[in-house]
């Protein structure tokens, strides 16, 4: 996973800070229904410039967020010493040292970076050092069916510079491949990959991690293994679906 630091850095400066969203409230505020009204502790991956952990804190909650990237994790440092009981670690969750023990995972749009040895490493390392029994792991998982559908697609935006945006999918392995590179200098781009998990696959995935599925969901609503028309699932059109896995004891 050689690309991930350098893509993060570069692409946080060519997006440039991110601010609070909508979108990190609602996370935040899911936490107490999806992990339980008892959790105090949370330990953020990927946490970006640090706008969902910053959100996480406000309720309350005591957060530990680690990024890799150094630039976001500046912008995350410098967001954490305006807010209370948030503290952010520079370095890769997959080497990282943290000697405590939290009540909730969570991992938000991000799951799939790396291969599926990878991703099992990274969940049996949860289960093993930092969850405590009976104690539940937040994560968006991406979607395959959606992201197959955009291959080809090219999408031009403005953030610090313009912007263009491809994407590519591959059908065998699962993954797709964003590529970003200023608008006229394709020789700039940067690219980002995800591995796609159905359902199926992700219970397959979770075999022997410590980890059981609770729950899995798509906009609040929970995804049913009875829905008898594929055609009209609508996982069909997500980028991605939302899933609390248990500790088991």
């Amino acid at each position: 996973m050689e690309w991930v630091k350098p893509f993060f850095d570069t692409a946080a400066d060519w997006w440039g800070p991110l601010q609070p969203q909508e979108s990190d409230r609602q996370r935040a505020e899911s936490i107490s229904r999806l992990a339980g009204p008892n959790v105090q502790r949370i330990l953020e991956l990927g946490a970006g410039d640090g706008t969902t952990a910053a959100a996480m804190a406000d309720l309350g909650y005591s957060v530990v967020a680690i990024e890799l990237s150094s630039t976001r994790a500046q912008r995350a440092a410098a967001r954490a010493e305006q807010v209370a009981n948030l503290r952010i670690v520079q370095g890769d969750f997959y080497t990282v040292d943290l000697d405590e023990q939290v009540d909730c995972v969570v991992y938000w749009n991000g799951f799939g970076i790396g291969s599926d040895a990878e991703q099992r490493t990274l969940l049996r390392r949860v289960s093993r050092e930092w969850l405590r029994p009976g104690g539940r792991m937040i994560l968006d998982v991406f979607s395959p069916w959606k992201w197959a559908r955009i291959a080809g697609e090219l999408e031009y935006d403005r953030y610090v510079i313009e912007l263009a945006n491809s994407n590519d999918y591959d059908p065998v392995a699962n993954r797709f491949n964003d590529r970003w590179w200023p608008v006229g200098d394709e020789a700039q781009a940067i690219d980002q990959f995800g591995r796609c998990y159905t359902p199926a696959d992700l219970l397959l995935l979770l075999e022997g991690t410590g980890l059981t599925v609770e729950r899995m969901e798509l906009d609040g609503k929970e995804i049913r293994t009875d829905h008898r028309n594929p055609a009209t699932h609508p996982l069909w059109d997500a980028w991605e679906y939302r899933v609390v896995l248990r500790h088991d004891t």
